[in-house]
């Protein structure tokens, strides 16, 4: 059975409350705002720029001569290159500081039996030094 139109009820509110046609909701629209800090870089580094390479112009993202820039000078051996290189690629990759050196990481006994030895070698030390 079908309410009436003028009929209030759920899906049905008062007409003087309702959307009038061809009038917005939100007539003064979206705020503005400021836009995240992460959007701003993101765009950025995505942005194309013109390069000339070799006599060519090559078009590359900012985020990718940023990469070429540093690994550049990493192998110019440049110490603050290579260093932020490898924190760079450590992170990536997920790698501890004892991973990164290529050493494999020392289990729960290793670890205690080398704190062990530093400290029975630094009480020697200590005591020759007296």
């Amino acid at each position: 059975m079908r309410k009436p139109p003028g009929e209030v009820g759920y899906g049905r509110p008062p007409v003087a409350s309702r959307f009038r046609k061809g009038v917005s909701g939100n007539p003064s629209g979206r705020k503005k705002g400021v836009r995240p800090l992460k959007s701003d870089l993101a765009e950025e580094l995505s942005a194309l720029v013109q390069v000339t390479e070799n006599g060519r112009v090559r078009r590359y993202t900012k985020q990718r001569l940023i990469v070429k820039t540093l690994i550049a000078k990493a192998a110019k051996g440049d110490n603050p290159s290579i260093a932020k290189l490898i924190d760079v690629v450590s992170r990536l990759y997920g790698l501890g500081p004892d991973e990164a050196d290529g050493a494999p990481p020392l289990s729960a006994d290793d670890r205690e039996v080398l704190e062990a030895y530093l400290a029975r070698r630094r009480g020697r030390e200590d005591g020759r030094q007296a």
